[in-house]
């Protein structure tokens, strides 16, 4: 390709002309004016569509990506890093793992090279590329893998990654191998491994119970594609006003175009849009719905739509309150959901109608189990038959003296309350009355979700790439911190759920997956709802974001590399 370039033209009025505007009247100037702007507009339209059309645009080495967040960054390490996604997204960019995802959710090595697996599914072989260097300029080494690894596992640390690898031992082959030894077959184990490795020479004199407090968690070393460079405190309260990574010159992978990434955080969502808005950062990494109007009016700007493995639902707690125990209320409570209803108006139309515990585009997804239709008579005539009848006249239906009372708990974001209150609505015309109670989301988890003080609860849950429903659905997964909301016991199902984790041929794990939805949608433990997309925005002119599916919104940075704000215009071959 070569570079657009246009040849100089000098132009000059010729003699006739200038006599024939002498002799014109002033009408016929203003006619002939107007017939010459419009020749020259079309002339200029016209090379300029043939250029279009001809060249393109290519992306240029240089400038900077500067994103608004909100919040603080706190812990800059992949082992504590899972319970704050601005320290994931950051951590994302700084550090690189055995292996990562695509934009399609393939799993693809990253400082692996190739692998080998045990007969038994139990021993997996690591090899990874002998010319890593930290950000440092050390060398890095199976060292530093087995060093990750025990440091997730050492209770001090608290890593939320901990229980993904109870159990799991890791053995140093050579400086480029690994062997890791699980205590049982585990399907999805590559996929734990999608997990930034920290160098041990970084963090090997700190101990585990002062490692929050270390200085190195908000100067980090990694050797992922971008490189600390200094972080701004102007605040009087210390907080941190930017943090600025720079290109790694050593990456092993494909360079990035960007020559730095900006981080600017602010104290709420409502100035990082506005610096957005204004043009002061080029992007946002997380877009709620309430301030999705104000970037939207914005021509200049990119609204990015992505689809996360997760879901929301009702999970219903039939130890709080027995009426949920009635298969006749939970089949009547599902006919009288409208899930469109609720993704139009809560969501504003920014998510997916969804009726299983794993959404589309994810491994295993049953799309021969269709979506319980809408019916609210047929929720009446269910409610009728389970000897519910509203005998007062006041809208509510009673049985044995007993209302049939509800109540759902969530958080106190719009959308989930504004879900609650439709979900209210649309019972209430089938005579279920319904209370609503909402919390902060700190809050929430203390008073509600850890010791299952709740009815009914609205809340989400988000799977790997490679779901393993088994901690959201088992029966031993109950209580915190197990993610079983709905409490929820059936043998078939935590017998489906145990081989299918166990099971490594894909087709049979995923017949037990389907098999395991089936269940879910027939008994219906839970009413899931909908799959809401993440949102985030940039500036039109950062270029390169072609990415849809994410197990994480850090992946949003799984194509970093090809992220770009310049570009050159180059005639076509």
């Amino acid at each position: 390709m070569r570079a657009l370039s246009l040849p100089a033209v000098k132009l000059s009025t010729p003699h006739w002309f200038k006599v024939l505007v002498a002799n014109m009247s002033r009408v016929e100037r203003v006619v002939v004016s107007w017939l010459a702007l419009t020749l020259l507009a079309s002339a200029v339209m016209s090379i300029v569509g043939y250029i279009e059309r001809h060249t393109q645009l290519i992306p240029q080495t240089g400038g900077t990506y500067t994103e608004a967040a909100v919040g603080q960054p706190r812990y800059l390490n992949p082992v504590l890093a899972g319970a704050n996604d601005l320290d994931v997204d950051i951590s994302h960019l700084v550090y690189s793992s055995l292996f990562r995802l695509d934009q399609n959710l393939e799993l693809h090595p990253d400082l692996a090279t190739e692998y080998t697996i045990s007969a038994d599914h139990r021993e997996y072989t690591i090899h990874f590329r002998p010319d890593i260097t930290w950000h440092d300029g050390e060398r890095f080494t199976a060292d530093d893998v087995i060093f990750t690894i025990r440091s997730i596992q050492t209770p001090e640390y608290g890593s939320p990654l901990e229980s993904a690898f109870e159990g799991v031992e890791v053995q140093k082959i050579n400086d480029t191998t690994v062997l890791f030894k699980l205590r049982q077959p585990y399907a999805p184990f590559l996929n734990t491994l999608t997990v930034g490795i920290i160098p041990e020479h970084v963090w090997e004199s700190i101990a585990p119970r002062n490692a929050a407090l270390a200085e190195q968690m908000l100067k980090p070393v990694g050797t992922g594609p971008f490189q600390f460079a200094e972080i701004a405190t102007r605040r009087k309260t210390g907080d941190i006003t930017s943090l600025r990574l720079i290109r790694n010159p050593k990456y092993y992978g494909q360079h990035p175009y960007l020559d730095e990434v900006m981080f600017s955080f602010f104290p709420t969502h409502e100035e990082a849009i506005q610096a957005l808005t204004t043009g002061n950062v080029d992007g946002v990494g997380f877009l709620p719905l309430q301030l999705l109007g104000k970037a939207d009016r914005q021509n200049s700007l990119d609204i990015h739509r992505l689809l996360l493995p997760q879901y929301f639902g009702l999970f219903f707690n039939q130890q709080k309150n027995d009426i949920l125990s009635d298969a006749g209320v939970r089949n009547a409570l599902a006919q009288a959901t409208d899930r469109t209803q609720i993704v139009e108006e809560a969501l504003v139309g920014e998510g997916e109608p969804l009726h299983l515990p794993i959404p589309p585009g994810i491994f295993a997804f049953n799309s021969d189990l269709p979506a319980p239709q809408f019916d609210p008579e047929a929720a009446k005539k269910n409610l009728e038959e389970a000897g519910w009848k509203d005998t007062d006249g006041d809208g509510v239906r009673e049985k044995d003296n007993k209302r049939l009372h509800l109540k759902i708990t969530t958080t106190d974001w719009p959308e989930y309350v504004q879900t609650a209150e439709i979900v209210q609505q649309q019972w209430q015309a089938a005579g279920v009355e319904t209370e609503i109670e909402h919390f902060g989301a700190g809050t929430i988890q203390q008073t509600a979700v850890r010791p299952r003080e709740y009815e009914i609860l609205l809340f989400g849950e988000i799977l790997s790439a490679q779901p393993d429903p088994y901690p959201f659905w088992h029966s031993t997964q109950t209580r915190n911190p197990g993610l079983n909301f709905a409490l929820f016991k059936d043998e078939e199902v935590d017998k489906l759920l145990e081989e299918a984790r166990k099971t490594i041929d894909v087709e049979q794990r995923q017949e037990k997956y389907e098999a395991f939805q089936g269940k879910i949608l027939d008994i219906k433990p839970a009413l899931i709802l909908y799959r809401p997309y993440y949102l985030f925005a940039t500036n039109d002119d950062v270029r390169g974001l072609e990415i849809h599916h994410a197990g994480l919104p850090s992946d949003r940075f799984n194509n970093i590399e090809r992220w770009h704000v310049r570009t050159k215009r180059v005639w076509k071959d």
